[in-house]
């Protein structure tokens, strides 16, 4: 009796996706099952949701970065982008990172179509100015959802690489995950995930939070329990709730990670919710 009352819940929390964006934030080297992954994001499809991928790409540009004799440098996780840094950026992330997801989505019978946020002004961007000596980093100023809907109506999905446009045509590097969040909030999407190579977020012991409030998680930054790269995920978790359902941090490395956390089938990460959520 438990298995069916626990099947039914799940349906009836995956029936309430029709006609809900599901905003999905990939690492470019966090796809240890891929086949799995685009099952769950055709899943998606299929309950009438409308999937919406945003991608990262560091570790590739970093590498890029060694090949050439250079050296990458970060402040507050920010990557700083001088010119020639930017360059790299476009050509790893536009070109061969978003054309490899896009080929594989497509492989597995995905209908994907690859995006920058210089495609239809998608994401118009500002110069970012804190913290300073970042460069051509970027801060989305407005989100262009009428680009998407198009895509949509043709029962693809978007991949779109973070890149935004000033309205005078410079192109600036932003970090994934605050695009990422920027765009749920403007749909707005009804959850956002994002994929990460750890099991969620974890206490000092390395126990996994598997819900947490918008007040606890922003002490734990605070005391340094969350740092580093993990700290734009949960910002912009913490940035959604207010116009999301739901924001999830989510193993990548667990295959059906997705629909596992949205279903909450021994879900695989941390869900962040305001209180009283």
């Amino acid at each position: 009796m438990a298995a069916i009352e626990d099947f039914l819940r799940s349906l009836s929390r995956l029936r309430a996706l029709r006609e809900e964006a599901v905003v999905i934030k990939i690492g470019g080297n966090v796809l240890p099952h891929p086949e799995a992954f685009c099952e769950d994001v055709e899943a998606l499809l299929d309950a009438g949701a409308f999937p919406i991928i945003v991608h990262g790409g560091g570790k590739a540009v970093t590498d890029m970065e060694k090949t050439l004799g250079r050296e990458a440098s970060f402040v507050q996780g920010l990557r700083v982008t001088d010119a020639d840094a930017l360059e790299l950026v476009q050509m790893v992330l536009a070109g061969k990172v978003n054309s490899d997801l896009v080929a594989m989505f497509n492989a597995h019978g995905v209908k994907a179509f690859g995006l920058t946020g210089a495609d239809g002004q998608l994401l118009l961007a500002s110069p970012r100015k804190k913290p300073a000596g970042l460069g051509f980093v970027g801060e989305v100023k407005a989100v262009n959802i009428p680009t998407l809907v198009p895509l949509a109506d043709a029962g693809g999905i978007p991949v779109i690489a973070p890149l935004g446009i000033t309205e005078e045509g410079q192109l600036l590097n932003i970090n994934a995950d605050t695009v990422a969040g920027d765009i749920a909030k403007a749909l707005p999407a009804r959850d956002i995930v994002f994929l990460t190579d750890v099991p969620g977020v974890q206490d000092k012991h390395g126990e996994v939070f598997p819900t947490l409030t918008a007040a606890r998680a922003r002490q734990l930054i605070k005391n340094g329990t969350i740092s580093g790269g993990m700290i734009p995920k949960v910002t912009a978790c913490l940035d959604t709730l207010e116009g999301v359902h739901a924001a999830h941090i989510v193993d990548g490395r667990e295959p059906h990670a997705i629909l596992r956390q949205l279903l909450t089938l021994e879900p695989a990460g941390t869900q962040f919710r305001t209180r009283g959520r």
